[in-house]
């Protein structure tokens, strides 16, 4: 049995979890779509300072997706960044979801920004630039939906960029053979993305009902999240 630290750096609106769940059930939805019945989830909360007493608790860790900045000062962030160093010193497993991408590429000496381009939501559709993490992606190109307004502009120097597109260039990167990110997020359901659009519309402008058309199309989470599982399942 694996167990995966799930590093929550926010969690979904109590009045909407009736609707969608909590964040950690959203990853054991994840997981469970995608057959893995040997992997446990255990969640700490990194806003609560809640983090495991030994790194060996888990055989991984992965840094979920939030609403607050990877760039800001806030001291719980700064200690989550000093987290993912403690992570990389030891070669321990880590996924990087959105924020928690975002986190890496910091802890590690990349940059994040405020994109330019303006919020990322929606189906989006990635150029997949290796195969070896991504074992079970059978394309060239992969779709996942996502909800982001800030970006990884500069990838750290030991990061090999993963998935690229013309809207995020550096949408997912790998460190070695432990760390594994992605901008996009492979747990969303179609209508809680649905349901970000919709309160984004304003920010979105002209690109809102591009982006509602886009909920259409299929995505490749369930491949994706068989991909983790063997990524953290390899010694």
């Amino acid at each position: 049995m694996t167990t995966l630290g799930i590093i929550k750096a926010d969690d979904i609106d109590v009045e909407l979890r009736p609707l969608f769940g909590d964040t950690h059930g959203m990853f054991q939805r994840l997981f469970d779509s995608a057959g893995s019945d040997q992997l446990t989830l255990r969640s700490y909360d990194a806003r609560e300072y809640l983090y495991p007493e030994n790194l060996d608790e888990c055989d991984g860790y992965l840094i979920t997706g939030s609403r607050y900045c990877a760039f800001s000062e806030t001291p719980w962030i700064q200690r989550l960044i000093e987290f993912v160093r403690m992570l990389d010193q030891e070669r321990k497993k880590l996924i990087g979801i959105c924020f928690g991408h975002q986190c890496i590429a910091l802890a590690l000496g990349g940059s994040v920004v405020n994109a330019p381009q303006g919020w990322g939501m929606g189906v989006h559709e990635y150029r997949l630039l290796l195969t070896g993490v991504l074992s079970d992606v059978s394309t060239s190109t992969i779709r996942l939906r996502c909800s982001h307004e800030d970006q990884v502009a500069r990838l750290p120097s030991r990061a090999t960029r993963l998935l690229t597109s013309e809207f995020c260039e550096n949408a997912g990167m790998i460190v070695e053979n432990h760390f594994v990110s992605f901008q996009a997020h492979p747990e969303f359901g179609v209508d809680f993305t649905r349901h970000l659009i919709l309160n984004r519309e304003e920010d979105l402008g002209p690109n809102f009902e591009p982006a509602m058309a886009s909920l259409d199309s299929e995505v490749d989470s369930i491949s994706v999240a068989r991909s983790l599982v063997r990524f953290l399942e390899r010694t």
